[in-house]
């Protein structure tokens, strides 16, 4: 998940590459073949620690021209061949993954499938005009509106920080971890909960002590929704 703040949204200019009739969208993408060639931007990238086998995986949520997602894994033994060839906000022709039903438990996209990168995947910088779908913004009122939340399903909001509380420490799962909520609202005047968790306190801090009074608007990506007491919170 990832917290971001007073950060415009960004459109890179690109230019030029084959012709579209090899690509497949990533609605298209099924169990049927290995050999998918897909152009996509990536929106996140971070690594997971994989404590049962030690070092990390490296993940990644992807999005085509249409602004369709799908999360794509690296497994540990793949992650120093492919982490230096992908940066968050570029563009990428890629190819051969093996495709996995989507197994997260939390998950980044509603797409069935997820990519597995294996060592004859390729992936080439595209330098080229492309669709920027970086946050999928789910609007206060949908939320708000729904009587089941899906907490499972990861999901983008943003809003003005009209609140906040003194951060909090708990033991939770045995780890000392500190919170803080705040209360965002959109522009129609709905209002939801958001808990920021251990250093996205202290980066929120450090923002708000620069900001010198003025309105912050905070954009929250891949977070969790839930019901509590009414409120509708992201955490």
């Amino acid at each position: 998940m990832e917290t971001r703040f007073g950060e415009k949204s960004r459109s890179v200019a690109m230019a030029g590459t084959k012709s579209a009739g090899m690509w497949s969208l990533i609605s298209e993408i099924d169990h049927t073949k290995t050999t998918w060639a897909l152009q996509v931007r990536v929106v996140r990238i971070y690594e997971v620690a994989a404590h049962a086998r030690g070092g990390n995986t490296l993940e990644m949520v992807l999005h085509d021209e249409e602004g369709t997602r799908i999360h794509a894994v690296v497994k540990r033994p793949q992650v120093a061949l492919f982490r230096p060839q992908v940066m968050e906000d570029n563009v990428y022709a890629m190819k051969n993954f093996m495709v996995l039903d989507n197994y997260q438990l939390y998950k980044t996209t509603s797409h069935l499938y997820i990519l597995e990168f294996v060592s004859r995947t390729r992936v080439v910088h595209l330098d080229k005009e492309f669709p920027n779908f970086m946050y999928d913004l789910h609007p206060f009122e949908m939320l708000q509106a729904q009587r089941l939340l899906n907490d499972k399903l990861l999901i983008d909001v943003i809003g003005k920080v009209v609140g906040r509380c003194a951060p909090q420490t708990h033991v939770i799962n045995n780890r000392t971890e500190r919170l803080m909520e705040l209360t965002l609202e959109d522009s129609d005047g709905n209002r939801i909960g958001c808990t920021l968790w251990n250093n996205y306190i202290t980066e929120f801090n450090d923002y708000v002590n620069h900001a010198q009074n003025q309105p912050i608007f905070m954009i929250v990506q891949l977070y969790r929704a839930k019901r509590y007491k009414g409120t509708v919170f992201t955490f």
